[in-house]
Parts: C-alpha cells; sequence; structure tokens
C-alpha cells in the first residue's frame, strides 16, 4: 500500500496546493511532502476572502478538488459541479466549456433582464467574475460552490451562488506532468504542465501548461476543440511581499448543439443523433487574459492584497439556431414544434468582449480580551462590455423527424432581414466591511455589508445606460457545539440583475434577492471528513414580466420567485482505502407573484437530486471507482409546459499505478453513463425546443506521466 500511495502522491503532486497563513499573508511557502492521494476536505481560497475556516463560515459551502475531477476524468465545469447539491444545468449556447449552471433553482446568468436570450456562462475564475470565458479544466485544482447570494463579498452576481475555479498553483520543486485522454466520439484531450523554482533560493517560481481538447459527439454535426497556452510566474520580492502573474490564450472553435424539442408534455421522440445545427463554419473564439496579484504582510496581524485581471476576446458566433415560432412571416413553421424553423439568430460574426476588476482587500486581527475580530475591508471595480453587430437571417424549415439539410448557406450567403448593433454593458464600483468576531466561548458572529454603485443595459451605441446604488447586508452566527461541530444561521441580501431600459426607454428595477439559511457542519477530528447539511429560504425580486412588451415595448419588474429546500453535502476519507463525495438536495420552487406564470415551479429545478462517488483501493497499485448521478423530474420551461423525466446515470473507473524509468505513472479508464440511459441535462427556461440530451455511454482511457 506505501508503495502506491507514493506512486499516486506523485502523480497529484503537481496539482496539490499547498495553502498556509503565511501564503495568504505574502510569505514564501515552503515545501510539503505529501504521503499519499488522499480524497480529504479542501479548504476554499475565496468563500470569506479571509482565512476563516469552512467549519466557522455561516453559510454552505462545498468543494470539488482535483482528485474528484481526475477520478471522473472531468471535462466540463457541469460535470464538476454534479457532485454538489443544489447544482443543476441550464441550456448553453457557447458549447460544452460555456455551460450555464443552476443554483439552488437559479440559473448563474440572468435572461429575465432586457437583453439577448442567449445569455453567456457566467463563473468566478479565482475570485473574480468571468463571462464568456470557456472553463479549460486541465488547469483546475478545484471547483468551489458557495450557495446562495454573495453579493456583499463579490458584488452583484445572482443569488443561486457562486461557482469558483481554483487554478492550479505554481510549485518550488521543479516538474513536469503529461496527461492524454482517448475516447469514443473522437475525444482526445494532451495536457502538459510543469514549472519549478528557477533560483537557488527558491524565490522565482516559473510555470508553463499547454493543452489541447477536442471531441466530436454522437449528436450530429456537434463538435468541440480548446486549445489553451498559459505562463505563470509568481516572485517572493521579500519575506512580506509576493508578486504573482499570469497569461493565457484560449482558442475556443465550437459547433453548439442546440438540442430537441418538445412536443407536448414530453421530449420528442427523436433519435439521439438529432440535431439542427449544421452552420457551414465553426463558431470561433480567441480569448486572452492577463492577471496580476501583489500580496503584503504589513504586520503580524494586518495584510494587503492588489489584484488585477484583464480578460478581452475575439468573436465570430455563427450558429444555425432551430425555433418554433416563425420570426420571418415565412409559413415554414407553425408553432408546435414540428417543422422548426431554422435561423442564423443574434449571429455575431465579428464582436468582442472585454472584461477587467481591479480589488483592494486589507485584512486584519484586532483582540480585546477574549473577542477577536477579523476584519475584511475590500473595494473593487468591474467593467464588461460585449458589443458587435448581431444579424437575423431565415434559412427555412426542417421536419424534426425526416430533417434534410442540403445546400445550407453560410452567413454571408444570406439575406439579412435585421441587424442590431446592441451592447451588452456591465459596471459597478463595490466597497464592502466584514468582521467575524470571535468571543472565545464557541460563538462567532459575522456581520458584512456592502455598497455598490452598478449600471448595465442591453443597449444601442449612445442610449445611456441604467444606474442603480444598492446596500447589501449579511448577518451570521456561528456556534461550537464542540471543536469540530458547528450550528450556523445567516441571513443576507443580494443585488442581481440590473434589468437596464426597455424598448421605450424607461429604466427598470433592479432584480434583487434575500436568503435565510440554517446548517450544521461537521469535520471529523483528523479532518478526513467533513459533511453540511443546510436549510434554506431564497427569495429573488423584481423579476421581469414581459407580458406587455411585445405590444407597448414596456417590462413590469413585479414578478417574485421563490427556492425553499434541504441539501447534505459530505466528503472525505471513510476508511484509508476507501473515499467519497456524495450530495443530496430536496429543492421546492415556485413563482409567486408573476402575471402570467404565478404557481408555476422554476425550470430544471428537479424537487430530488443526489449524487455517490466513491473510490477503493484494492491493493498497492490498483484502484477502483463508481459512481451514481440522480436527477428527478423537471419542469423544462417557465410555463411548466413539458417535463423533463428523471433518470439515474451511472459511472464507473479503474487505474493501475506502474512506473516508467523509476517514475511514476498512472493509466485509467473511465465508462460514463454505464447502462446507456437516456436522460437530458437541461432546457432553456424560456423555449421549449432546446432541450439537451446527454451523452450516451462512452469509454475513454487516460495516461498520466510525471517527471
Amino acid at each position: 500500500m506505501k508503495t502506491y500511495l507514493l506512486m499516486t502522491a506523485a502523480m497529484t503532486a503537481l496539482t496539490t496546493p499547498v495553502v498556509s497563513q503565511a501564503a495568504e499573508a505574502g510569505e514564501a511557502t515552503t515545501e510539503v511532502v505529501v504521503t499519499g492521494r488522499k480524497l480529504l476536505p479542501a479548504r476554499t481560497t475565496e468563500a470569506n476572502r479571509t482565512a476563516i475556516p469552512n467549519l466557522l463560515t455561516p453559510q454552505a459551502i462545498q468543494v470539488v478538488p482535483v482528485e474528484v475531477l481526475q477520478d471522473q476524468q472531468v471535462f466540463t465545469l457541469s460535470d464538476a459541479t454534479r457532485n454538489v447539491s443544489g447544482v443543476t444545468t441550464d441550456f448553453g449556447f457557447n458549447g460544452l466549456t460555456q455551460p450555464l449552471l443552476v443554483l439552488r433553482g437559479f440559473p448563474s446568468t440572468s435572461m429575465t433582464a432586457f437583453g439577448s436570450m442567449l445569455g453567456a456562462s457566467n463563473y468566478y475564475l479565482d475570485g473574480t467574475r468571468v463571462s464568456g470565458l470557456p472553463v479549460n479544466m486541465t488547469d483546475v485544482q478545484a471547483v468551489e460552490v458557495l450557495k446562495g447570494p454573495n453579493s456583499v463579498l463579490f458584488g452583484r452576481g445572482e443569488p443561486g451562488g457562486v461557482v469558483n475555479v481554483v487554478t492550479k498553483p505554481l510549485r518550488a520543486t521543479p516538474g513536469l506532468e503529461f496527461v492524454q485522454t482517448l475516447g469514443e466520439y473522437g475525444l482526445s484531450s494532451t495536457s502538459l504542465n510543469g514549472g519549478g523554482a528557477v533560483n537557488d533560493d527558491k524565490t522565482l517560481l516559473v510555470g508553463g501548461s499547454a493543452s489541447y481538447y477536442t471531441t466530436d459527439s454522437v449528436r450530429d454535426f456537434v463538435e468541440e476543440k480548446l486549445a489553451s497556452v498559459g505562463l505563470k510566474v509568481q516572485w517572493q520580492a521579500s519575506p512580506n511581499t509576493t508578486v504573482s502573474a499570469s497569461a493565457d490564450y484560449l482558442d475556443h472553435r465550437y459547433r453548439n448543439d442546440y438540442g430537441i424539442p418538445a412536443i407536448g408534455n414530453t421530449v420528442a421522440n427523436l433519435p439521439l443523433h438529432t440535431q439542427f445545427n449544421n452552420a457551414p463554419e465553426l463558431s470561433h473564439i480567441e480569448s486572452r487574459v492577463l492577471r496580476l496579484e501583489v500580496a503584503h504582510r504589513l504586520s503580524d496581524n494586518w495584510s494587503l492584497k492588489a489584484k488585477a485581471i484583464s480578460f478581452d476576446a475575439d468573436m465570430r458566433e455563427v450558429d444555425i439556431t432551430a425555433y418554433r415560432m416563425d420570426m420571418a412571416m415565412s409559413g415554414a413553421c407553425d408553432g408546435d414544434g414540428n417543422p422548426l424553423c431554422r435561423y442564423y439568430y443574434y449571429a455575431r460574426p465579428d464582436g468582442s468582449n472585454s472584461m477587467g476588476q481591479y480589488a483592494l482587500d486589507l485584512t486584519g486581527k484586532i483582540t480585546a480580551g477574549d473577542i477577536t475580530h477579523n476584519l475584511l475591508i475590500s473595494a473593487d471595480a468591474y467593467r464588461a462590455k460585449k458589443k458587435g453587430i448581431t444579424l437575423f437571417s431565415a434559412i427555412g424549415g426542417v421536419d424534426i423527424y425526416h430533417p434534410v439539410f442540403t445546400n445550407t448557406p453560410k452567413l454571408g450567403d444570406t439575406v439579412v432581414l435585421d441587424a442590431l448593433d446592441y451592447v451588452d454593458y456591465n459596471n459597478w464600483q463595490g466597497l464592502s466591511v466584514q468582521d467575524q468576531i470571535d468571543f472565545g466561548n464557541g460563538l462567532n458572529l459575522v456581520l458584512a455589508v456592502r455598497h455598490d454603485k452598478a449600471e448595465a443595459g442591453y443597449i444601442l451605441p449612445g442610449v445611456t445606460t441604467n444606474t442603480v446604488e444598492y446596500t447589501s447586508p449579511r448577518a451570521g452566527l456561528v456556534w461550537s457545539l464542540s471543536p469540530n461541530q458547528t450550528l450556523y444561521a445567516q441571513a443576507q441580501s443580494s443585488l442581481a440583475a440590473n434589468n437596464g431600459r426597455d424598448m421605450l426607454g424607461k429604466a427598470v428595477d433592479p432584480e434583487t434577492a434575500k436568503q435565510t439559511e440554517i446548517g450544521y457542519k461537521y469535520q471529523a477530528p483528523d479532518g478526513k471528513l467533513s459533511a453540511t447539511v443546510a436549510l434554506y429560504e431564497l427569495i429573488k425580486k423584481n423579476r421581469a414580466d414581459f407580458t406587455l412588451y411585445y405590444v407597448t415595448g414596456e417590462i413590469l419588474t413585479t414578478g417574485e420567485a421563490r427556492s425553499r429546500g434541504l441539501e447534505v453535502d459530505v466528503i472525505g476519507e471513510v476508511t484509508p482505502a476507501l473515499s467519497l463525495i456524495a450530495s443530496y438536495a430536496y429543492t421546492d420552487t415556485e413563482v409567486t407573484q408573476d402575471a402570467n406564470y404565478q404557481g408555476k415551479a422554476l425550470a430544471n429545478a428537479p424537487e430530488h437530486a443526489a449524487s455517490l462517488w466513491a473510490t477503493y483501493s484494492v491493493s498497492e497499485k490498483w484502484r477502483v471507482g463508481a459512481g451514481l448521478f440522480y436527477q428527478g423530474d423537471r419542469y423544462g420551461d417557465i410555463g411548466n409546459t413539458f417535463v423533463m423525466p428523471a433518470y439515474t446515470r451511472v459511472d464507473a473507473m479503474v487505474s493501475r499505478a506502474f512506473e516508467v524509468s523509476g517514475k511514476p505513472a498512472l493509466i485509467q479508464l473511465n465508462v460514463n453513463n454505464l447502462f446507456d440511459e437516456r436522460y437530458y441535462t437541461g432546457s432553456h427556461q424560456f423555449v421549449q425546443d432546446w432541450v439537451q440530451p446527454g451523452s450516451p455511454r462512452t469509454a475513454s482511457v487516460t495516461l498520466r506521466l510525471a517527471y
């Protein structure tokens, strides 16, 4: 067993972070010898933007560590978050590597605001909100899910929660890791990740990475290609100051899967391969990301951290969209789902996307008697803009049961019926203060407040954006039952989407949310197992009502929706040989105020969902793993007109450790959807035609080499 543990430890050593109080204060980290590959509860890096442990945080948090990502052979963010309670998927528009997630019943991207129905993927990258950036899973160390509204610490965002992608850290010990995966349906993933100290005193660390991921699909015409290169540098300028910088380039090419339509109250009975987007060329997004961070320890108790990130992308979005509405008035479709009309819809042949955020965090500790104040004072500014003329062009109808795709024209060869020069604009400045008060008797009180000035709009150039100011409070209490058990309660509010202006030019009220949550947290005395149980009620206000939009151009923000439920998350080591990550969610959703949809459930929100993934070390060299992923019945749209049926997906894994020229290696076989279940992962909440099928049974083989 010892031999196996040492070999598998070496395989993951390049991607195992060393997190310490010294590192967070800006000191150089020391090397830690890893004695085995363990699935242990991971420590979050951004949950409180301080060093407060999860056990003392009045909020449900789950972390999916790199060990799980590797065991399950995860290539998408949606596959990573299926291990977490209360997280499902919506319908995505920019390929597999840019999914739209649903947390506690609410999408991570608001499409109830006045704006493009084709929402971009939103998530957080090392604590910074990004939109429309592909997720390169080969550079991911962990995926953190912070449940509920988080405006107090992260600024404007949707109330279901924050999904934060943590990238791999640099190490002082030189090393190189090569990973190659080959699988069915054209799957190939190649990655190279390495680096180390370049001077004797190990104050200058350099690392580089390169990867290429490509896959076809059982679905007609669907392709995905993502190439990425990156460079990271970390300089220990002094014992108290650390400077880190990184640069990444991503080239993403895809033909999006527009799914299967619903007919009547269920999904159409079509062959799994049937798909209606056969655009003559792939959509293409080139992204560049620059990041800089300076951490300085002012004293034993006070630290300052400055962060800056810049992201820009050139875009050519040329997918063909199938839709039952005859928007061109051509008579090609009758609105029942067969035939479907096909369009270049919101096609953007020459667009751009940019984002920048700048943040300054001051953290400190003040002790007075038995009482300790852990303070965070933060200021940040954020701006994002997506622009480029979008084109609308009709192609014609297609019979969904007998589709014919001859002579599909390129975008430049079609008659443009409409061209819109709308700009997606999002900007805010915020100031927040948080005080975590430790009374020294097992009680911890968390008080926080943030004030935002935010402006946003989906507007024509020259139109004034809608500006709003909002204050978000947060209060939480943690009671330590013992050193490894806590009860907590919290209440907080948040600023979600700013709805911009309607067609009449009227400023539309921002969407806001409030949540109350109580819970229990457990961590084993040896730190090898943790569990969280949470009960919550989440209410989103000012949801947009489009009843009068198509008549007068007016939008009413009178809508309200509620989600309440129970969530359970467990992760860790049960025995030295057996590890698991498990979740269960009961989610009850309802639209409580709306002229058209009052009483309806939210889309893509199953009442019951669960997951269980376990790995077992059979011997010194062999490991096996298996998982169950269950989703109950879900309504596919806001009108609750059709249902996506429940499903249980079963995955399996087996791996063997060995050596190559004295260096550790690992070969791994994964089989996903072992029993070839037909299932659906999500649907667009406003459309009955874009229901996303899950993949059939697929097998892949992975080779990992460490040098």
